[in-house]
């Protein structure tokens, strides 16, 4: 009976720790993916999150401890209908080596696994599905774009119809 009572207690306890791990999550989560071979070690201790909180623009990303693992990312943004992001391949929101922006179009979760799989200098809609919410995408391509973001900002910070 003693050790029931211990096995439901640690399951309480992982659930509740669970729970407030996902609470701590911010709300746009990239993830890094190592590119070595499978066989690679470093392919596992590379592979890391790297969390922003709503309204914290980040100039710099060297600040994230994986920064200088190669390797490409991949995106998660939650939050609700209309908020923006912009991901930058180059420091301080430079433009010159590419950017992403991200819109999203409901509630749900909106998860982007290729960053440069849209077409460039116009805006992309993705409709929701089992896997991701819906959203709007303005990609302007640049040279390894997905494995080089160095910046990134909340909201719309262009003027008119389109990022220049």
């Amino acid at each position: 009976m003693k050790l029931k009572a211990i096995i439901f207690a640690g399951w309480v306890c992982l659930m509740v720790g669970a729970v407030h791990a996902a609470e701590q999550r911010g709300d746009l989560i990239l993830k890094k993916i190592p590119i070595y071979e499978f066989e690679d070690a470093r392919k596992l201790a590379c592979t890391a999150l790297y969390d922003v909180r709503y309204g914290r623009d980040v100039a710099d990303m060297r600040e994230f401890p994986y920064f200088l693992c190669q390797g490409r990312y991949e995106m998660t943004l939650m939050g609700e209908k209309g908020r923006a992001v912009t991901l930058y391949a180059q420091f301080n929101y430079g433009k010159s080596n590419g950017f992403l922006v991200v819109r999203k179009r409901d509630d749900r979760p909106v998860w982007i696994s290729d960053l440069e799989n849209f077409a460039t200098g116009r805006w992309t809609t993705v409709q929701a599905n089992h896997q991701t919410g819906g959203y709007e995408a303005f990609y302007r391509k640049g040279s390894g774009f997905d494995q080089n973001i160095s910046s990134l900002k909340w909201g719309s910070w262009w003027q008119g119809e389109t990022p220049k």
